[in-house]
């Protein structure tokens, strides 16, 4: 019961934040998950303690339930963390990412937002060799953002020896 409960929870949650950002989809399996435990809640006492497929069937939907709106509430969480980076760090002029980079690195926090028509291919993975997140912006590019990106490249040219052309492939 705790687990149906938890993940209607979640999944109300989740929709309450996500569906206005054209989620609808990634709702439907849940709600049916729903349904299904409804309908096996007014099915007769005897038939559920006669079968215990029936019973265990109950938890498992259950159990898919909770990992699928958990999995939904966290996309909604990285997708806000994602915007509010992006928007804390449009903000800034180029002089600022300097000191910015400079805390970045400090902290061990480097980010680098790509952007263009073609993709940024393996670059998202071959940057976490380097502890470094990619930001990919799709084709909108921004000019103090790629102010950032080009101190993210010196560093990586002058620490690492690796180009940023590179990491693409």
């Amino acid at each position: 019961m705790a687990l149906l409960i938890s993940g209607i929870g979640f999944g109300i949650f989740s929709y309450y934040k996500l569906s206005d950002n054209g989620f609808q989809t990634e709702f439907y399996l849940p709600a049916i998950l729903v349904g299904l435990i409804i309908i096996f809640f007014f099915l007769p006492r005897n038939l559920k303690m006669k079968s215990k497929i029936l019973t265990f069937s109950a938890f498992g939907i259950a159990t898919v339930l909770l990992l699928l709106t958990v999995n939904l509430t966290l996309t909604h969480f990285s997708t806000e963390r994602y915007k509010k980076t992006l928007s804390e760090y449009q903000e800034l002029n180029c002089e600022q990412m300097h000191e910015r980079f400079a805390i970045d690195l400090k902290n061990n926090d480097l980010k680098f937002f790509s952007g263009g028509i073609a993709g940024s291919g393996n670059l998202t993975k071959n940057l976490k060799k380097y502890d470094i997140e990619n930001y990919d912006l799709g084709c909108i590019v921004y000019g103090s953002l790629m102010c950032y990106s080009e101190l993210v490249s010196n560093y990586l040219k002058e620490k690492e020896s690796v180009e940023i052309a590179q990491l693409y492939e």
